[in-house]
């Protein structure tokens, strides 16, 4: 953090700071949103099979960057979970997220050619009832996995969460797809 940054905020009156504590205790610096961003695109501008990301629905930067890769990359989003669908639709009012016709319907999205197909969904924590594990189980009713596909983790496990992370990306792994911890 820039000490003297948010001291010299703190001497224009502020009198909140909220910010994310998961790794506090971790030495050294997290990764760059933009070091996200640039790694989302890459894996994007090589797969050409259908991508599925899944992240914390809370994170709206980490979102908005995900749509931009996506219309950078010409491909429509379908969205799932009920949290995902709740903060993209706030993004959307609140005017972080411009481009509304990005999105598509589970059905659109499985009567789009793969390469043109952007799968956004809960369950980077591996939570069992979460739309990726589903996916990644093969229990999910819209969604069922292909060996073209890719997913990506975009977010970091929260501590205690390992376990459950691992179990999904292994369940991924037997489904033959290709997985990428991004976080």
């Amino acid at each position: 953090s820039n000490i003297h940054k948010i001291a010299e905020t703190g001497k224009n009156g502020v009198k909140l700071l909220m910010s994310e504590s998961t790794n506090a205790l971790n030495p050294g610096f997290s990764m760059s949103e933009s070091k996200v961003e640039a790694e989302l695109g890459e894996i994007f501008a090589r797969k050409k099979g259908r991508i599925i990301v899944a992240t914390f629905a809370s994170n709206i930067y980490r979102l908005k960057h995900i749509v931009e890769t996506c219309r950078k990359n010409n491909r429509k989003i379908a969205l799932f979970g009920r949290s995902m669908e709740n903060n993209i639709e706030i993004s959307i009012e609140g005017g972080y997220i411009k481009d509304n016709n990005i999105f598509v319907s589970s059905e659109v999205a499985n009567t789009l050619p793969p390469e043109e197909v952007c799968l956004l969904c809960t369950g980077s924590q591996g939570e069992p009832l979460a739309a990726l594990s589903r996916i990644a189980k093969g229990s999910h009713k819209q969604i069922k996995l292909a060996p073209t596909d890719t997913v990506i983790f975009s977010s970091n496990p929260i501590p205690g969460n390992n376990l459950s992370v691992s179990k999904t990306i292994n369940a991924l792994y037997l489904q033959g797809v290709e997985v990428f911890v991004n976080n």
